[in-house]
């Protein structure tokens, strides 16, 4: 099969499906990851469901991987290994969130970071020969992989030459094979009926020389002499090819001897498929999240239960960077994959609808009443629904991945939302800020228009929840933000989130609505910030667009503290303040750059005011009343404060509009 114009909404559906499924089996493995199978099975012998009802799931590492190592392919479409490895530096926090930070030497992927930082590019930052056997084959070289078969239209081998250039940023040997297997496996099933046909053909993509492929064809064998009980194929596994017969704390050969076994063995059935995996143990989130994007992929939606569907909501937050891009759902990354695999092909297509999916909610929900997706509107029959701009504590299950946001909502964007109903219908928009506080309006619209949900200004107002209430039904056609920020930040008093257990078993606690890249960030009667090598906090939204910039602050150590804006990433910022005895801006496109430099007298524990202002012509910047003119830049999308060597610094107001 091959992509074309008039087989987009079909293609779009399979990549929705694959997706949704590994979103499915992430769910379904997570709280039993690690586990054994005696223990899964003395804890839950007999649940066919979600062992948890997380609600609001917050991030997941598996999850992560591909939405935003794929956003490498957004920047250009000539994508290596190395521009792959540009990914990681540009969207991954500093040593928290996003994966496993186990330390150099334990975790590969921390290892992999820790090579990219140095300037080892990839493929050798994820190479047997800088790392090691043991670093190079544990799993995450096959967990982040499903993305590159949406990406591939239809294309194995396409699919094998982005997954294998993705997985070298962090792994080799059977880590590659690993990465293989499940793009080529996802890509064929689009293509087939059959799971066993589907595992056939993979295997015949995969190195035969290498572990993964024998171990992969021997599970299959045993399998077809014994087909009437997975649990003898289990043992056989624990037994030949279990965790104590390989190094490192998680390889991948034990995990993909489960996935083998419970696809044979599934009988092309996604619960019975899923559920064998989970029970099997080990890892579990990341064995089922893979195998439910291969039989997602095979299945198509409607081979996929509606009991797995619905608790999800098409909700999948992350734990990036970026924080505006970790409030993000299914619909609308499956929607971005698919217009990926069509540029890779050199076709464009038109923005993809909002209600095109089934199950498309875009994560509003209702307190009583009925939401449901079908004739590409959301059909609305609740007297109260909402929608998350922000997540506060009481919003999230948990921590574990560091999951940190900026509203997708700020002070003085409108929400427009576009209505259909049946004759005249009054309605109350709201919104509620973190603080619970509410502001509506009322709206009346005959048969069909626009409520148009202005965000108030206001100091350190941030959006959580946005509403409509009515005693009528009524149909959403599309949503859609006007961005117009005008933000206002005092840090002298300003909110933590107290989100709770991490990862690793400690508290984590966020400064509301800010992501924290590197250093370290408290409130302490302002917003402190502290470096060792750097320190960098960020907020905004991609898509903002600004007039003007104040920033208070005091400098206590070090020589170089800067506001920072223009941000899509670590890799990509403009930055202006102060370098020693000069004003400076600088932009940083992967490396830092000055473009203009102004000697200026400071001192230590002073405070200062700086604005930025964009004229016609320049940046026109007041330091310390004194007045400057730059070369003019953009002030747009991600700001924040950055911080060089051994610097401590509070900020204490912001302001942009």
């Amino acid at each position: 099969m091959k992509l074309t114009y008039e087989g987009k909404e079909e293609y779009l559906r399979k990549v929705y499906a694959s997706w949704l499924g590994k979103v499915i089996g992430v769910r379904l493995g997570s709280p039993v990851e690690n586990w054994t199978h005696d223990k899964i099975m003395e804890k839950y012998p007999d649940d066919e469901g979600y062992l948890v009802d997380y609600d609001v799931y917050a991030a997941d590492d598996d999850t992560n991987g591909p939405l935003f190592f794929i956003r490498a392919l957004l920047e250009d479409g000539d994508i290596t290994a190395e521009k792959i490895g540009d990914a990681f530096l540009n969207y991954l926090c500093e040593y928290h969130g996003f994966f496993w930070w186990g330390g150099v030497g334990v975790s590969t992927e921390h290892t992999a970071y820790e090579n990219l930082k140095k300037g080892i590019k990839a493929p050798l930052s994820g190479s047997i020969e800088t790392n090691g056997l043991t670093m190079a084959e544990q799993i995450g070289g096959q967990i982040f992989s499903d993305c590159w078969a949406y990406v591939a239209g239809y294309d194995p081998l396409l699919a094998k030459k982005l997954s294998t250039m993705a997985s070298s940023v962090t792994h080799d040997g059977n880590g590659i094979e690993g990465g293989i297997f499940v793009a080529v496996a996802i890509t064929l099933a689009m293509q087939r009926n059959d799971i066993h046909e589907v595992l056939e053909e993979t295997l015949e993509y995969l190195d035969h020389d290498k572990e993964y492929y024998k171990v992969a064809k021997d599970i299959i064998a045993f399998y077809q002499n014994d087909k009437s009980d997975w649990t003898r194929c289990l043992h056989y596994i624990q037994e030949n090819y279990g965790y104590d017969k390989y190094p490192g704390v998680c390889h991948i050969i034990p995990n993909m001897a489960l996935m083998i076994m419970a696809m044979c063995y599934g009988d092309n059935d996604f619960d019975k498929t899923l559920i064998i995996l989970n029970r099997s143990g080990w890892d579990t989130d990341c064995n089922c999240g893979n195998v439910g994007s291969i039989i997602g992929a095979l299945l198509d939606l409607d081979g996929i239960d509606e009991k797995w569907i619905h608790p999800i909501n098409d909700i999948v937050n992350s734990s990036s960077a970026i924080g505006c891009l970790n409030i993000d759902t299914v619909s609308d990354s499956a929607a971005m994959f698919t217009k990926l695999a069509y540029k890779l092909q050199g076709m464009e297509i038109e923005d993809i609808p909002m209600f095109t999916l089934p199950y498309a909610t875009k994560g509003i929900r209702c307190n009583n009443g009925s939401i449901e997706v079908k004739d590409s509107k959301l059909y609305v029959d609740s007297k109260d629904i909402y929608t998350f701009a922000y997540y506060i504590t009481s919003d999230l299950y948990d921590a574990r991945y560091d999951p940190e946001f900026s509203p997708i909502v700020e002070a003085g964007d409108s929400v427009i939302v576009n209505i259909e109903s049946d004759g005249l219908n009054k309605y109350e928009s709201y919104i509620l800020d973190c603080e619970g506080n509410e502001y509506t309006k009322e709206h009346e619209i005959n048969n069909s228009g626009s409520l148009n949900i202005e965000v108030p200004s206001g100091i350190n107002l941030t959006v959580n929840r946005i509403g409509i209430r009515t005693d009528n039904s009524y149909r959403i056609t599309d949503i859609k933000i006007e961005r117009k920020p005008d933000l206002s930040f005092d840090f002298r008093d300003y909110p933590l989130e107290h989100y709770g257990p991490r990862y690793g078993g400690d508290s984590m606690n966020n400064i509301r609505g800010f992501v924290k890249h590197s250093g370290e960030w408290d409130i302490d009667e302002g917003l402190i910030g502290k470096s060792n090598d750097h320190a960098l906090i960020s907020s905004g939204c991609y898509g903002n667009i600004y007039r003007r910039i104040e920033w208070d602050f005091t400098v206590e150590k070090g020589e170089e503290c800067y506001v920072v804006f223009n941000m899509r990433g670590y890799l990509y910022y403009s930055a202006l303040g102060i370098r020693g005895n000069e004003l400076v801006l600088i932009e940083k496109n992967k490396q830092e750059k000055v473009i203009h430099s102004e000697t200026i007298e400071w001192e230590k524990n002073h405070r200062y005011h700086l604005s930025i202002e964009r004229k016609e012509n320049c940046l026109e910047v007041y330091f310390d009343d004194k007045k400057y003119e730059f070369p003019l830049t953009e002030l747009r999308d991600l700001f924040g404060v950055y911080l060089g060597k051994n610097c401590i610094s509070k900020t204490y107001e912001m302001k942009l509009n």
